[in-house]
């Protein structure tokens, strides 16, 4: 297994694929002034074939296309675009190496890293994780089996005290989520959306605001005591098309 370079290079056996990710260059910098590069300082410098490489802000063209972005939600709240992660993966790594995500969450790293032909660990503590994991594994793969190891035996945690009663977050969420429904993505004034629990609490979901999000009041009936998958599938059901 290689290890990727930091942002600052690095040295030892390290991956960094920089072909894989070049992007078209901006429609100011093209033949039109000049024949093969652009002056700079007196200079010249010469383009690539193809394409410049990135900048270190590496979410553009991935969080522009927000309807495309909501297809793919499963409800976890850290969730990234596919895309990105597969630009990641392809940067800093070979067909046949091992990507690791110690904190794999809904699994995109993971499909990600699958449907580029790289042999992948994840791990997650969350219950939620678990199951999206294996059922988002094998929907999005065509019926791959995953190995799942879940253990049950974890400790509670006694460092931090009691948490704050669940619903103290409403506020962190509306900001979070911009004012919209986590179902229909609509959008409601704040004392319109209710907290609701992303995995359930009768299937060992927590208070934690990792498993918190906003619902409105038609969104929150409709999923009851379900999972987000559910509340998804019903409103696909409902509207004869996915919730944009």
């Amino acid at each position: 297994m290689t290890r990727s370079c930091g942002m600052g290079g690095g040295g030892g056996n390290c991956t960094f694929n920089a072909d894989a990710v070049r992007l078209p260059y901006t429609a100011s910098f093209t033949p039109a002034r000049g024949v093969h590069g652009t002056n700079i300082g007196g200079g010249t410098k010469e383009r690539h074939d193809q394409g410049k490489l990135p900048t270190d802000w590496w979410a553009d063209g991935f969080l522009s296309n927000i309807s495309a972005w909501r297809k793919e939600r499963t409800g976890y709240p850290t969730q990234k675009p596919a895309k990105l992660l597969e630009r990641i993966i392809r940067a800093s790594s070979n067909p046949g190496d091992v990507v690791l995500d110690p904190f794999c969450g809904c699994a995109t790293t993971l499909v990600a890293a699958e449907k580029l032909d790289r042999h992948w660990i994840g791990i997650d503590l969350s219950s939620i994780a678990v199951r999206l994991v294996k059922s988002r594994m094998e929907r999005e793969l065509g019926g791959l089996i995953c190995e799942v190891v879940h253990r049950t035996d974890i400790p509670e945690r006694t460092d931090q005290g009691p948490l704050p009663d669940y619903r103290t977050h409403k506020h962190t969420l509306y900001g979070k989520q911009e004012g919209r429904c986590e179902g229909c993505h609509f959008y409601f004034p704040y004392p319109n959306l209710t907290v609701d629990h992303v995995q359930p609490r009768s299937q060992g979901g927590t208070h934690h605001l990792s498993n918190l999000q906003l619902l409105c009041a038609a969104c929150n009936s409709i999923k009851g005591t379900g999972t987000m998958a559910d509340l998804r599938a019903r409103l696909e059901r409902r509207d004869g098309a996915a919730p944009k």
